[in-house]
């Protein structure tokens, strides 16, 4: 009987382990760490519709992760809508870096709003355009020099960049199902299960076993950019927040929004400014690196948490995230530029359209316009958020 009672009790011990496995010690608090630097802002906006994201008539909805599935034509279209807003708003914002990831959906995207951005020069540039000077008047440099600086107000992304850990969360076995099949249990998951994997920030998906095509599909595919051993079988929005979206922000994305502010010699606080091409989930772990979601949880309650899990992002309606750093390498704090005292937002995040307020030193809206914009704007947001 004893010896019955100690198999029971090891059993126990490595059902816990298991199930812990996959889970990440949060980081200690943050709190007590003081903001330092200036503000950046990144205008964040996913890929358009996909193939497998179901809007294209005859397409359904299917879990997608690392799977490189290309823009449908109604995805090609929100692209190019995007870049339109993208240029209407940030026309007089000096964009340090444009990031994407390494998978279609998102380069195609990417394209297409820094093509915009092309055309929006030339447009201007032949609307501002004045024939060859020969012979100038007396003023004639000074015009020169006015209309150059009338073109330089308005410039494309200076960098370009592909990083692979902006790549979509891995849904594991998942991927290449139909999520309305799934949910009804028709691939052998509980509905319960399928919501926690889609949604949760803990829940990891079944993992690739290394025999299946699409797990080689995506070594021979991934292996030489980032390393067979950095391809994951499957994660959770907790796992690509540690292992790939935090490195992304400490070691590739704020040092080129510091290094642009330090070239501005600015006394201002505002600082460098960031266009992130990405997806839904890898979207969402970076706001929640930015928001220390799992510091709000430990220390406050899981509200933030639960309106994280909640958010919805749409395809290609770009949204914006102003944040500073601590004196805590590696660890952020939101700005809400909106929003201050008792109703400010512990997720910050807004639609592009409040871009010119949140730039205090640079607001486009007149006055009486301000209070409009921001009750439209938080309207979106509000849509943006729900579940």
């Amino acid at each position: 009987m004893h010896g019955v009672f100690v198999l029971v009790l090891l059993a126990s011990l490595l059902l816990a382990t298991a199930f812990n496995a996959n889970k990440i010690t949060p980081a200690p608090s943050v709190a007590e760490e003081q903001p330092t630097g200036p503000i950046h802002t990144l205008i964040l906006t996913r890929h358009g519709d996909s193939l497998w994201n179901g809007k294209y008539p005859g397409c359904r909805e299917t879990f997608t992760g690392w799977s490189d599935v290309p823009l449908s034509p109604i995805g090609e279209q929100e692209a190019i809508r995007t870049g339109e807003l993208l240029t209407k708003y940030t026309g007089q914002v000096n964009i340090d870096a444009m990031f994407t990831s390494t998978l279609i959906r998102a380069k195609m995207t990417a394209h297409h709003c820094y093509w915009a951005y092309n055309d929006r020069i030339q447009e201007k540039y032949r609307s501002q355009k004045h024939y060859q000077y020969y012979n100038l008047p007396n003023d004639g440099q000074q015009n020169q020099k006015s209309v150059a600086s009338k073109q330089q107000q308005f410039q494309a992304p200076a960098q370009f960049i592909i990083d692979y850990r902006l790549n979509e969360r891995h849904y594991g076995s998942l991927q290449g199902i139909v999520k309305a099949e799934a949910e009804l249990g028709l691939h052998g998951h509980s509905p319960e299960d399928v919501y926690q994997w889609r949604r949760s920030w803990h829940a990891v998906p079944p993992q690739l076993n290394d025999d299946d095509p699409r797990r080689l599909e995506e070594i021979r595919k991934y292996g030489a950019i980032c390393g067979e051993e950095k391809i994951p079988k499957s994660e959770s929005l907790q796992m690509v927040a540690h292992h790939r979206i935090r490195p992304f922000l400490e070691e590739r994305l704020t040092p080129i929004l510091d290094e642009s502010y330090n070239k501005s010699k600015s006394n201002k606080e505002e600082g460098g400014t960031a266009l992130v091409v990405a997806h839904a989930n890898s979207l969402r772990a970076l706001i929640g690196v930015i928001c220390n979601i799992e510091q709000q949880c430990c220390e406050d309650s899981d509200e933030s948490l639960r309106r994280l899990e909640a958010m919805k992002i749409p395809t290609a309606s770009p949204l914006i995230l102003q944040y500073k750093k601590t004196s805590k390498k590696g660890y952020y704090c939101p700005v809400d530029g909106l929003q201050q005292g008792e109703a400010k937002n512990e997720l910050p995040v807004y639609p592009l359209s409040t871009l010119p307020l949140l730039r205090r030193s640079n607001r486009s809206y007149p006055p009486n316009e301000s209070a409009q914009a921001l009750e439209s704007s938080l309207a979106e947001e509000t849509m943006v958020m729900s579940s």
